[in-house]
């Protein structure tokens, strides 16, 4: 759980998300849903396993990224809801933010490759026993945490694109 490892005093955090912010600008990217249609076919028509149209939006832009890099984006992070997982501590029908930070393995350059690993994490992350590991180690890391009287800075890293959506 790397992103869970980076934790500063409360009057800290401002500043580190201020300096990891220096030098970033908002890009508003717009996709139609017929776009999106055409990209998850194109994507899918390789008989992988079933990609999401998150899935291969997310391969999209990763690919769409590295070729403006010098350093390929080597993983994805999602943060994903896990309700709908049969497990003895999991409500079905819980209100809340149900969601488990999720990271690929390292990523292949190629766009079938990538969205089929964010698949892959995905669905492992929902194994009852992997998502049983993933919340006791970021339940006890974030009481000790707090308890420390400290907080999370997930600190961004140049060659990670993080995803927030709530993938199927």
């Amino acid at each position: 759980m790397p992103l869970h490892h980076h934790v500063y005093p409360f009057a800290e955090v401002g500043a580190q998300f201020a300096e990891a912010n220096k030098g970033v600008e908002l890009l508003n990217w717009r996709f139609t849903g017929e776009e999106l249609r055409r990209l998850h076919a194109s994507i899918s028509s390789s008989g992988q396993r079933a990609l999401t149209i998150q899935d291969c939006l997310s391969a999209y832009i990763v690919t769409v990224l590295n070729r403006c890099r010098e350093k390929p984006i080597r993983m994805v992070t999602n943060q994903a809801n896990y309700r709908r997982v049969k497990a003895p501590f999991v409500e079905e029908n819980m209100a809340g933010n149900a969601i488990q930070t999720i990271i690929t393995e390292q990523l292949p350059l190629d766009m079938v490759g990538i969205a089929t690993a964010i698949r892959t994490s995905i669905i492992r992350s929902r194994d009852p026993q992997d998502l049983e590991n993933w919340l006791s180690t970021a339940t006890d890391l974030m009481l000790t945490t707090a308890n420390s009287g400290k907080s999370f800075f997930f600190k961004p890293y140049d060659d990670v694109v993080d995803v927030n959506g709530t993938s199927s």
